[in-house]
């Protein structure tokens, strides 16, 4: 019964110290550069200004500003509604 005891404890401190670890760890922040770089990876080298522009008014947080960046995205940058145009404007938003 002790080494039962024993290992309960010892998982729950692992437990603990582990949550501990994941709570105290900042959030991973997205930024325009990150939505820039994605739009590089998949194949899109149109004007860098009108990905920088699109992507910076995602930055803001606000939802017209999200779905302003995807129709920027759409219409001027030539990249299609969904997925890429979403998850670009996705990493670039707080």
């Amino acid at each position: 019964m002790n080494a039962i005891r024993k290992i309960a404890t010892t998982l729950g401190c692992v437990t603990l110290a582990v949550s501990g670890v994941f709570f105290a760890a900042p959030t991973a922040q997205a930024d325009i550069n990150d939505c820039l770089s994605f739009l590089e990876s998949q194949g899109y080298h149109h004007p860098r200004d009108v990905h920088s522009w699109s992507c910076s008014k995602a930055q803001s947080g606000e939802l017209d500003d999200w779905q302003l960046c995807i129709t920027i995205l759409r219409k001027y940058g030539n990249v299609p509604s969904y997925p890429e145009a979403h998850y670009a404007c996705d990493l670039a938003a707080p």
